[in-house]
């Protein structure tokens, strides 16, 4: 498109883009009204429209359209709740309809349904106490209409009869007129709900993400310290009420530091994320591990000590040769199982003591605290 044509859209359409889609809504309406225009005018030459009559109706909708584009285009409705004048608009587009069936005559039918596209645009903004308000005046101006050609038929002059054919084809010609416009309207309607539909899915997936994020390490992919602290809780709420018996234990990679320091942090990681893995392989449905912090994680198993034990023993077998291919992998493990009335802390205090036993004692073991 030529400079010239693209600085004549901006200068008429705005570069806001909200300011560009009002535009957009009062340029499908302007067209609505023109087209009805463009059928009254040839309904003088038929004989079933007066020029009087018609000359009143066009003044009236040619300011609506003025008035509109120019508080529309100015800026000047984005000071009001309802930027987009749209109340006004449809109230306006009420009263052009209303008139046309008053002045149509036997075309009177026809100057209706122009009322679709009205309540189309209603549906983008509006809401129900709107929407109720236009709604009444629609009805009740159109019944004041009606009364109007009954009581006062000197308003409207004389109009002679038409043809059956030519009622039919004012009336398609209308239909080519409105359907159009509630077109666009639908396909605005059907973007918006795929807009919809797609923040709804972005939504969720976000939701999603900071729900794992809350409860899952970022690095290992397991549970994260608040998360299995939380399970903690609740596990030492359901021992102290006698409902279950569990044991903890926290595990501890030996010698993790020189595996940083030698191989780098980016082995250590590695190591962090296939114990992870490892651990997890060898556990229950009812079992749970989880990153306390740094290179230790915490178990937690129903059960007494054995059991946690022998799980351990699994773990140990397990990661023993499969996280790192230069080197042994081991760790040493601190075992206690909840009494009925301890708390969380004196319960891991409990079993940190005793995963200092056994580091004291020479590492790569575990330690069951009394």
């Amino acid at each position: 498109m030529p400079r010239f044509w693209l600085r004549t859209v901006e200068i008429l359409a705005s570069r806001d883009p909200r300011r560009r889609l009002r535009l957009i809504q009062w340029l499908i309406a302007s067209f609505v009204y023109v087209g009805a225009a463009t059928l009254l005018i040839t309904g003088v030459g038929q004989g079933w429209m007066s020029t009087g009559a018609l000359n009143l109706w066009l003044g009236f909708v040619a300011a609506v359209i003025v008035t509109s584009y120019v508080a529309l285009r100015s800026g000047w409705t984005e000071r009001l709740q309802d930027p987009s004048l749209t109340v006004w608009q449809l109230s306006m587009g009420v009263i052009a309809v209303n008139w046309g069936y008053l002045i149509c005559g036997p075309m009177r039918t026809s100057a209706l349904f122009p009322i679709m596209v009205i309540f189309a645009f209603g549906a983008f903004t509006l809401r129900w106490r709107q929407i109720a308000f236009v709604t009444v005046f629609a009805v009740s101006s159109l019944v004041a209409a009606v009364a109007a050609r009954w009581m006062f038929p000197e308003w409207v002059p004389a109009q002679g009869e038409v043809a059956p054919e030519r009622v039919d084809l004012n009336n398609i010609l209308m239909l080519i007129i409105v359907l159009p416009a509630l077109a666009v309207i639908a396909a605005r309607l059907s973007a918006l709900r795929q807009k919809l539909r797609d923040q709804r899915e972005a939504l969720a997936k976000a939701l999603s993400d900071v729900e794992r994020l809350a409860t899952s390490d970022e690095l290992t992919g397991i549970a994260n310290r608040r998360s299995i602290k939380m399970l903690l809780e609740r596990s030492v709420a359901m021992s102290s009420r006698q409902q279950m018996t569990f044991s903890i234990a926290i595990l501890d990679i030996d010698y993790f530091k020189a595996i940083n320091d030698e191989l780098g942090h980016a082995a250590g990681d590695g190591v962090l994320r296939q114990f992870a893995a490892l651990a997890s392989g060898q556990l229950r449905t009812t079992d749970l591990v989880g990153r306390w912090g740094g290179e230790e994680f915490l178990l937690i198993l129903p059960g007494g000590t054995r059991g946690m034990l022998h799980v351990i023993e699994r773990i140990r077998t397990s990661i023993r040769g499969g996280c790192l291919e230069s080197r042994s992998v081991t760790f040493s493990a601190g075992v206690a199982q909840h009494m009925p009335g301890e708390t969380v802390d004196a319960l891991l205090a409990r079993a940190d003591a005793a995963l200092y036993d056994a580091k004291r004692d020479g590492r790569d073991r575990s330690s069951v605290a009394a």
